[in-house]
Formats: structure tokens, sequence, C-alpha cells
């Protein structure tokens, strides 16, 4: 059954091409709309070097990430370019010469369940 959720969780994750990033820290509460790709149960996230999440992320690991669809509860950490994981595409693209690759492990995982379907679906990933 573990197994099920995890495979389920990693399908939804593979969904989003960008996400709300949320922190809370020194900077107080701050959100951005920012790029994504998952690899498995991993998101990743570039985010721009200028913006006050990172200065949360070195404070606080706790971040959300939101898209219409789910809501993720997990981890992050700021990746150095040797630890990417190969492959990835965002690495590639232009705005990644200007942003910090950040990598959220979920902890927590809701659905939103889809118009004429059941309450939300939360699946714990830890």
């Amino acid at each position: 059954m573990l197994r099920q959720l995890r495979q389920r969780a990693s399908e939804e994750l593979s969904t989003a091409r960008q996400i709300v990033l949320s922190a809370f820290g020194p900077a107080d509460i701050q959100s951005e709309v920012l790029a994504c790709e998952s690899v498995g149960l991993a998101l990743y996230v570039l985010v721009p070097r200028t913006s006050d999440l990172l200065f949360n992320l070195e404070s606080s690991r706790v971040v959300v990430g939101t898209t219409d669809i789910w809501q993720v509860r997990g981890a992050a950490r700021l990746l150095k370019p040797h630890e990417y994981p190969e492959g990835l595409a965002i690495a590639g693209v232009p705005e990644a010469s200007w942003s910090e690759m950040v990598e959220i492990c979920p902890t927590r995982l809701q659905l939103r369940p889809q118009p004429g379907q059941g309450p939300d679906e939360t699946i714990d990933i830890s």
C-alpha cells in the first residue's frame, strides 16, 4: 500500500511546471510563483538569487508548494550544481543562470478533488 501511495504522489508531483513556493523566516512570509520539475518524490524549484525566499531558507527549511490541484509540505535545501539530478531540464533554462536550485523533499501531499469528486486526499510521505 505504501508503495502505491508513493507512486501516486510521484505522479501528482510530475504534473507541475510551476508552483507557488512559500516560506517563513526573518523576511516574514514570502511566496513566489516559480518554475519547478519533479524527479520521483523530489521537487526541484528555481529560486532567483534576489528572492527573500532564499533568506528565509537559511533559517528554516520548512516550505509549502501550491498548485491548483495539490499542495505539498516539505523540507527544502539549496543544491550545488554538482548535486543536480542527471537530466534535470530546468537546470538548462535561461533563468537558471540567475537562480539557485532548491530541492524539496515532501513530507505531506494534499490533493484537491476535481469537480464532482469527494473530499481532499492527504498522502503522508515522510
